[in-house]
Order: structure tokens, then C-alpha cells, then sequence
């Protein structure tokens, strides 16, 4: 029914609580799907022995040593035991309808890309997925928890052998998750954004395992941003062109959160073109007041 394949990173302190928790509730899912985790970091072995899972150290990288995504969704649609795949970040727990998506979605339409925005939660601890863990835990820390904006893509649905020829992307480095929801869109390939069907738990954690790495404005992060071309395709969720309902049913994308998508790509454009300038006179206004 569902390949789900994930990134983790070293399974180290309280990220690797929250990505042992992510890959349990996967496991936890009925029909439970094959999971798949692309990881070379030391102490993965252990951390996944007695899990239903197949870990794969053998990853393509760049010049940097950095895992390409490119490798990733070419060994994941060799490996995968269904017809739908789902890229899915490693510290986000997935929920029962999940599979329910994966089944509207496909038989819909045989091309898709299916997203969802995320809640934010706070999760210090290694969780229980019984079977009745959603109602328990999950229902409640939803309340509790934000919904992130449509800038954070953690789930990539879609049918196998659809993304064939990908950029050689670094994982970690920004932009290919913006580049694959334009090309979608581009390709003419439905972009169905599931946030009203789909509950996706992201488990907040810090960045300490990036603090060596520039992974916005670094060589690899530049790099990756060529492939997107223009500032007019780093698409976000808001960019879908159509939406899976409360109730299941798919339809085309027309609320204001898709038709703002633009003006507000444009503004944000803006005020980064700008942010160089508007640091300058800031810090002359403060020289000026303060005699500096």
C-alpha cells in the first residue's frame, strides 16, 4: 500500500528520541508499510535492530560527502513494495489516515504529488504507539501544538518512478523540496495540498547538528538553489492546485491561502532583495540618533 523512506539523522540525544518516535508511529500504521531509512551515521544499526525497517548506508553524495536526494528517490522507487511512495522528515509521527490518503489520492488520479503542513509539538520523550495512542497522545498535543506555515514540506506522496530525473539535491541544504513541488506543477502533474485530511506531529527540536554547517547560504546550499532557476519557483505548499478534504474529497485549490501564494512569494522576494539596503540605513538612522 505505502513505501515510506526518510533521511534520519544520528540518532544522538533528543533527536534521536524524536526520530525513534517518528519511525515507530510509521510502523504502528495498518496496512503497516515497508519503511525504508537512507542513513550512513554511526549508531543507526543499533538504535533500529528489532525495528521492521531496511536501513541503506550505500548513498550517492556530492563532492562534500553530503547524501544526495536524487539517490535517495532513485534507490527508494528500487526498493519499494508498492505503488505509492512517501518521502517523509524523520522526526515527523504520521497518523492512521495517512494510508486512507495514499489510497484517495491514487485513485484519482495515477500522477500526484500529495503535501501537507505540519504541527508544531513539544515531545521530550520516547512515546507508546498502542492502539490508542492517536486518541491518547496525539489528539491532544494537536491542540496544544501550532500549525506551521505552508513553507515547511516534511511529506512528499506520490506513485513510483515519478521523480526519475532529479537534480543531484544535498539533503539538509534547502530548496529541493522547493524544487520538486514547482516541478509538479510545471509537469502538469496534480499538486494536492492534504493539510485538512492529513495530521502530520512535528516533533520541535533544535539545530545543534547543523551548527558547523551553513545549510542556507553555505557552497551546497547555493548549489542547490541553482537548479530551482528563478525565485519564482521556490513554491510552497500554498502553491497546490488542488486539496484533499476533511471528508477525503479532492478538489481544486481555490481558497485565499492558494490565490495569496504569488503576492506573497513577491513581497518575501522583495524584502530579501532588500534586506542589504534596509540594514544599511537601520544602522546609519542609529549612528545619526546615537552619534556612533
Amino acid at each position: 500500500m505505502l513505501t515510506i523512506f526518510s533521511a534520519p539523522k544520528a540518532f544522538k540525544g533528543h533527536v534521536g528520541i524524536i526520530q525513534e518516535n517518528a519511525i515507530r508511529s510509521w510502523l504502528s500504521l495498518s496496512p503497516k508499510p515497508k519503511v525504508i531509512l537512507f542513513c550512513n551515521e554511526d549508531g543507526a544499526t543499533e538504535v533500529i535492530r528489532g525495528l521492521s525497517v531496511e536501513l541503506v548506508s550505500d548513498i550517492e553524495t556530492n563532492a562534500f560527502g553530503t547524501p544526495l536526494v536524487s539517490d535517495m528517490f532513485k534507490q527508494a522507487d528500487a526498493l519499494a513494495t508498492s505503488d505509492v511512495l512517501a518521502f517523509v522528515s524523520a522526526d515527523i509521527i504520521l497518523t492512521h489516515r495517512i494510508m486512507e490518503a495514499a489510497r484517495l489520492a491514487m485513485e484519482w488520479s495515477k500522477r500526484f504529488l500529495l503535501v501537507a503542513q505540519r504541527h508544531d509539538v513539544d515531545v521530550r520523550h520516547l512515546l507508546e504507539f498502542d492502539g490508542q495512542w492517536e486518541r491518547r497522545w496525539a489528539d491532544p498535543a494537536i491542540a496544544r501544538g501550532k500549525l506551521h506555515s505552508p513553507g515547511a514540506i516534511d511529506l512528499f506522496m506520490f506513485p513510483r518512478g515519478q521523480y526519475e530525473h532529479m537534480p543531484p539535491f544535498a539533503i539538509g541544504r534547502t530548496s529541493y523540496d522547493n524544487w520538486i513541488l514547482w516541478n509538479t506543477v510545471a509537469s502538469d502533474i496534480p499538486l494536492i495540498d492534504a493539510t485538512d485530511f492529513v495530521t502530520l506531529i512535528h516533533q520541535n527540536h533544535d539545530y545543534v547538528h547543523a551548527q558547523k554547517i551553513d545549510v542556507w547560504d553555505g557552497v551546497e546550499a547555493r548549489e542547490n538553489r541553482k537548479w530551482v532557476k528563478h525565485w519564482t519557483n521556490f513554491y510552497s505548499i500554498a502553491h497546490a492546485t488542488w486539496t484533499m478534504s476533511a471528508e477525503g474529497a479532492i478538489g481544486p485549490a481555490v481558497g485565499w491561502k492558494y490565490r495569496m501564494a504569488r503576492p506573497r512569494q513577491l513581497l518575501s522576494h522583495a524584502l530579501r532583495s532588500s534586506r542589504r539596503i534596509r540594514t544599511r540605513l537601520r544602522s546609519w538612522r542609529f549612528a545619526r540618533r546615537y552619534g556612533v
